[in-house]
């Protein structure tokens, strides 16, 4: 037996209804892609404003740090500060708190001096500078050698006596600047005793303004009691947007 199954008139689209279906997909596609663009965008602006951040943070924690141990190891009015500047600043400090004491009395011209290191980690290098303090006078000298285990030798001799328990600490030459790398990029340099590193890349600007007890700008070296530091940096592939942080410091017997 055959069955005869009812012949169904089926129509296809039309081209009307393929150009709609065509556009909506259309627009829905783009609709994506730009929402894909924008999730991009937003993602890289995270992560240069991240970038940014982490660079101005890691300069500010360097210089915060080290400019609170400005003078640690000296006499207040022994010229700490060497050099204050916009973009720059220099001065001295002993940045590892490396210190010993005089075992013996030592004499005016002594090179040779008995020494016992506060902690047994500290050792004194070749062509560090260190002060010397008894209670009424300091002095700086040069090491002419390394120092040993219980001596140091100096590059000239005493100008005066000192007593035992004479405080003797190495003295740090520090220096931060900004440096250009091109029209609108600059770097931070960190200098300790003459040896250079980058300590911050990609900034935008930096800006140190010197405060006296009274908090007026512009101090005169021997009256600076605090040091305003603003930093910029200027995000990788968004030239046009900045990040900022700034930060105060008030230095040690200043």
């Amino acid at each position: 037996m055959t069955i005869l199954w009812p012949i169904q008139d089926r129509e296809g689209a039309s081209l009307v209804e393929l150009m709609v279906a065509t556009l909506v997909f259309s627009l829905v596609a783009a609709s994506g892609m730009k929402f894909l663009i924008c999730q991009n965008q937003w993602g890289v602006l995270q992560e240069d404003t991240a970038e940014a951040q982490q660079q101005v943070r890691t300069a500010l924690d360097f210089m915060v740090r080290e400019l609170g141990l400005l003078g640690f190891g000296l006499r207040e009015g022994d010229g700490r500060i060497l050099k204050a500047e916009g973009q720059e600043i220099q001065f001295l400090a002993n940045l590892d708190a490396a210190a010993a004491r005089l075992t013996q009395m030592a004499q005016a011209e002594q090179r040779q001096l008995s020494i016992h290191y506060d902690r047994a980690s500290d050792k004194f290098e070749h062509g560090k500078v260190v002060s010397i303090c008894r209670v009424d006078h300091c002095e700086r000298h040069t090491l002419a050698k390394d120092g040993g285990n219980n001596s140091l030798e100096l590059g000239e001799g005493l100008t005066s006596p000192f007593p035992p328990n004479s405080t003797i600490q190495i003295i740090n030459q520090v220096r931060y600047a900004l440096k250009p790398v091109d029209a609108t990029h600059f770097k931070l340099l960190r200098t300790v005793d003459g040896g250079s590193n980058s300590v911050a890349e990609g900034l935008a600007s930096m800006e140190l303004i010197y405060l006296d007890r009274e908090g007026r700008a512009g101090a005169a070296l021997p009256d600076i009691h605090r040091v305003q530091i603003h930093l910029t940096a200027r995000l990788s592939r968004t030239p046009g947007k900045i990040r900022s942080l700034t930060a105060e410091v008030y230095l040690r017997n200043g």
